[in-house]
């Protein structure tokens, strides 16, 4: 189920529920008319809540189904969704913290990334950039592994937010985390 907002007169736009007083019928809003108090709707259902006006808009004399404003209660639209927040991979060496999602809730676990000469020789890679995670955390993986395997190990804890280790500890003798 999505989540939904309420409209104002307005701040309508194409495509929102309009909901009118003293029934149950939803319209859909198309646009603006020349008369400012009301406004051309599509539906079905036309009673007490729409009526049919005779207008001059783009053909002459067409019909056009449409909405006072003293017969509008609200308008409904999806609320918006939240941007996805990219997680970039940590320049320098060092300890970062990740915030994550963890079943119902969120928790934060410790990242370290080093440089690693042995991941090399083993793997064959030439990024000697390995991460490690603290075992408590609840995120998942082998002792070492690059950027791309953490996140590919960790796809059930999604990262969402990464932190430097002063900007960790920062917020948290600030008390905000």
């Amino acid at each position: 189920m999505s989540k939904k907002i309420r409209v104002d007169w307005e701040d309508l736009k194409p495509g929102d529920l309009i909901h009118v007083k003293g029934s149950t019928n939803t319209y859909k809003f198309k646009s603006r008319i020349d008369w400012d108090d009301m406004i051309k709707v599509e539906g079905d259902g036309v009673g007490v809540s729409a009526t049919w006006k005779l207008g001059v808009e783009k053909e002459p004399a067409s019909m056009f189904l449409v909405v006072y404003k003293e017969d509008f209660d609200y308008a409904t639209r999806p609320a918006p969704k939240k941007p996805r927040i990219r997680i970039e991979e940590p320049v320098s060496p060092g300890e970062y913290w990740a915030r994550i999602q963890t079943g119902e809730g969120e928790t934060w676990a410790q990242i370290i990334k080093a440089y690693s000469n042995s991941y090399v020789l083993l793997y064959g890679d030439n990024d000697k950039h390995v991460y490690q995670v603290s075992g408590h955390s609840g995120l998942r993986g082998y002792s070492w592994m690059t950027w791309e395997e953490l996140l590919q190990v960790n796809k059930q804890t999604p990262i969402l937010e990464l932190l430097s280790a002063e900007e960790y500890y920062t917020r948290k003798a600030k008390g905000q985390l």
